[in-house]
């Protein structure tokens, strides 16, 4: 029989327009809650419009990987349930249409979001997040990470404390500025400025705060002792670093803000160096590297599984085609991510290679398939 391009452009649209509806539920979702909780993050900030649609943005590129594979699967669960329901099927059947045949416009389909989904892992999410950091940073470099009336602390241990009084909106300009630093023992004082500002350097993931007409307080290291000094000062350059605010500078990426090439890179160092960490680098082990790699290397394939486990789940004949094709995109793909979580986990915990355990879905769900195929083929299902 000649290839069926009627039928194969009919069955073609009917997977793609699904696919459509489900991008739009399952990316609304995952939108929404992903949304809610960054801008929760950056609420004290005080956010611009262009901070809003920013960090909206760099959401919707990073979202788009993990959707677009679940609205392809929702795609031909629904569209082979509904085909097989309304008894279409049965007629593509009896004008002698073979599985094989059938399978062609899903396994086409699959190509093509597979192909969007690696270079959405390996491009798109990559620069997103690299945006979100330099979103943070802008929003730094303002000054608007500091929240008048509040203590905010400048480093991981509380070490180094900052009290503004107010912030003008327009200007940024600090006032009723005191800072406490007690990162040295030996050396440890407080500051208390009439006003500052805020500078950043987002290159070496360092800030600086401009404070103007006020006083340095150092205090005595032994407390028996009454050793205490007071400098007065028109400008005061004092500087700290902002690697935990921003995460920024060139040795400071981590492994989901890397390009595929740069991961490879680096794994290659690692192995040349026996394991010693290149320099410049803000993960120091190698696994987190090995489970990034090969992350992106195993989830393009989850398409072209899913239209082979999918097009034998959907060809059931049953009422409801859509609601059972719903919950059965649900079941796969809870247990496809599922099984993800854990070979990660796997990968972490160095149970097993991230080579063999970012690949336990794949494997699983190739597995699956083959039976569903062989029942399918002889009409069983």
């Amino acid at each position: 029989m000649r290839f069926p391009r009627i039928l194969t452009l009919y069955a073609a649209r009917e997977v793609v327009q699904y696919a459509a509806l489900g991008f739009l539920g399952v990316g609304a979702i995952l939108f929404t809650q992903n949304a809610l909780r960054q801008l929760a993050g950056f609420a004290s900030a005080g956010l611009e419009t262009r901070d809003v649609l920013a960090i909206l943005g760099a959401l919707v590129a990073m979202l788009s990987a993990y959707a677009v594979p679940v609205a392809f699967l929702f795609g031909v669960l629904v569209s082979v349930g509904r085909l097989s329901a309304d008894s279409e099927l049965t007629a593509m059947r009896a004008l002698g249409l073979s599985l094989g045949q059938f399978l062609v416009p899903f396994l086409v389909i699959a190509l093509v979001v597979s192909a969007a989904t690696a270079w959405l892992l390996a491009v798109v999410e990559p620069h997103a997040r690299t945006r979100l950091r330099e979103v943070a940073a802008d929003v730094a470099t303002r000054g608007a990470i500091v929240e008048p009336g509040t203590f905010r602390r400048l480093d991981r241990e509380g070490l180094r404390l900052l009290f503004v009084d107010a912030r003008d909106p327009e200007t940024n300009v600090l006032s009723g500025v005191m800072l406490s630093d007690r990162s040295e023992a030996t050396r440890a004082f407080t500051v208390v400025a009439s006003r500052a500002r805020f500078q950043l350097e987002p290159e070496v993931a360092k800030a600086h705060l401009i404070l103007e007409e006020g006083d340095i307080h150092f205090e005595s290291p032994d407390p028996k002792e009454d050793d205490y000094r007071r400098i007065a000062f028109q400008s005061f350059d004092y500087s700290f670093d902002v690697e935990e605010m921003i995460g920024g500078g060139p040795c400071n990426e981590r492994p989901q803000e890397m390009t595929s090439a740069r991961i490879r890179e680096v794994i290659d160092q690692f192995a040349v160096s026996g394991g010693k960490p290149p320099e410049c680098l803000r993960v120091k082990t190698p696994e987190r590297y090995t489970i990034q790699y090969h992350r992106r290397l195993a989830l393009p394939l989850a398409p072209v599984l899913f239209a082979l486990l999918g097009v034998p789940l959907g060809i059931r004949r049953a009422r409801g085609a859509r609601s059972l094709g719903m919950l059965l995109c649900i079941g796969l793909v809870f247990s496809y991510y599922a099984l993800l979580s854990f070979g990660t986990f796997l990968a972490e915990e160095g149970t097993l290679g991230a080579g063999v355990a970012l690949w336990i879905p794949n494997l699983v769900f190739g597995a699956m398939a083959i039976p569903l195929l062989l029942r399918a083929r002889r009409a069983e299902l």
